[in-house]
């Protein structure tokens, strides 16, 4: 059921990571993600008939938080984030 969520967010071009039913989605912008969570709640409650639990979705800045058990963090070599161990 949730492959019908992947294909919809391969078809809007947005950049994710999903494991089982947690899905992280990357912006550029708080206000990109504000408008993307709102269009994606109402896909997955409309067509997919699934309930989100309100309080666990956030936007948050992508460097930081802890996603399949890796942290990402900024480094000046690869100019960028790159995923290390906690």
């Amino acid at each position: 059921m949730l492959d019908e969520l992947d294909r919809e967010l391969e078809r809007r071009g947005h950049r994710f990571v999903r494991y089982a039913d947690d899905c992280n989605i990357y912006v550029r912008s708080e206000k990109a993600g504000r408008r993307v969570m709102a269009s994606l709640t109402r896909f997955i409650e409309g067509r997919l008939k699934l309930q989100i639990k309100r309080g666990e979705e956030c936007p948050r800045p992508t460097v930081g938080p802890v996603v399949l058990g890796f942290t990402s963090r900024m480094t000046q070599a690869s100019g960028g984030a790159s995923p290390t161990r906690p």
